[in-house]
């Protein structure tokens, strides 16, 4: 039996995200072979990330708080047993709430342990007043590409349109739990490169933000981090991992501007990945995390 958990992130049982979450519980459980359970996240006690690293350290990347999120919580109990996701949030301040942040924020081990890479997720943002539901959802989408999830789809409603939307969201539950039956059946497995090209025709793709972030806004090599590392970085294998990068990253930029986005992410996944490790050298593991780099966490190609 395949397991979806359907997760309320609003405080209000009754209001329209929790009529909305109920919607696609109906049509999840309409699909044989799936068990539903509600999940009333403002029920568990979630502290925030205390940054003591011990998920990155242990061997289990548990982590070391003793709440709902912590390894014998009740609820991180529920979210591992689980095949599938359905968040349903609130619009609050143009984004997601406060309490979905947090809970998402607590899921920080399984970015080092990976259990969570291909498993399916969907998602319901809903406003009422100015909106901005689209802006949420898409946050909540670039959070989950960061676990590697399968995104079934995300769902951005204003209460203009809540009727309409009901059926939409019965729909959305419906293939979510289709994803999950075969999740149960065993976890495929998703490649960063499957991912990333995945993602370009979702509400988060990561191919243009990244680019961004990485040349300070000027989407040009001369002024990127990985230009300024070179000349900076002081560890000698740090350095050596930011030459090899560099020749990936100028190819994704210029497959960039030419419109090839597809092409852009496999180059942008080796620059990324190489640019992540000799980070984690120059910065992380000696002084700050005191620990190699995870297997699971952006691995990187053999001989590199």
């Amino acid at each position: 039996m395949a397991k979806v958990l359907a997760l309320l992130a609003s405080g209000r049982t009754k209001g329209f995200t929790a009529g909305l979450l109920h919607s696609a519980m109906a049509g999840a459980e309409s699909v044989t072979g799936v068990e539903v359970e509600f999940v009333h996240l403002h029920k568990y006690e979630i502290k925030p990330c205390a940054s003591c690293f011990n998920c990155i350290r242990s061997e289990d990347h548990s982590c070391a708080q003793r709440d709902g999120m912590g390894k014998e919580g009740e609820l991180m109990a529920k979210v591992k047993q689980a095949n599938g996701w359905i968040l349903a949030d609130p619009v609050h301040f143009w984004g997601p709430s406060a309490q979905c942040h947090l809970f998402i924020e607590r899921c920080y081990p399984f970015i080092w342990s990976g259990e969570m890479a291909g498993m399916p997720f969907a998602s319901i943002s809903c406003a009422s007043n100015q909106g901005m539901q689209r802006l949420a959802t898409a946050e909540i989408c670039k959070w989950v590409f960061a676990f590697g999830m399968r995104y079934v789809g995300g769902l951005p409603v204003h209460t203009t349109y809540l009727k309409r939307a009901m059926g939409e969201a019965e729909q959305l539950g419906r293939q979510l739990a289709e994803a999950a039956i075969v999740d149960e059946e065993g976890r495929e497995e998703y490649p960063e490169e499957e991912r990333y090209v995945d993602y370009v025709d979702h509400p988060f793709s990561v191919v243009e933000p990244y680019l961004d972030n990485l040349t300070n806004g000027t989407m040009e090599y001369d002024s990127s981090l990985i230009a300024e590392g070179l000349v900076n970085f002081e560890r000698r294998e740090a350095v050596d991992l930011l030459q090899q990068a560099r020749e990936p990253f100028e190819r994704a930029l210029q497959l960039y501007r030419e419109g090839k986005q597809e092409a852009a992410c496999h180059q942008l996944v080796r620059a990324s990945a190489l640019w992540t490790h000799a980070t984690w050298t120059e910065f992380l593991e000696q002084d700050v995390i005191k620990s190699g780099v995870p297997d699971a966490y952006r691995p990187m190609e053999e001989g590199a």
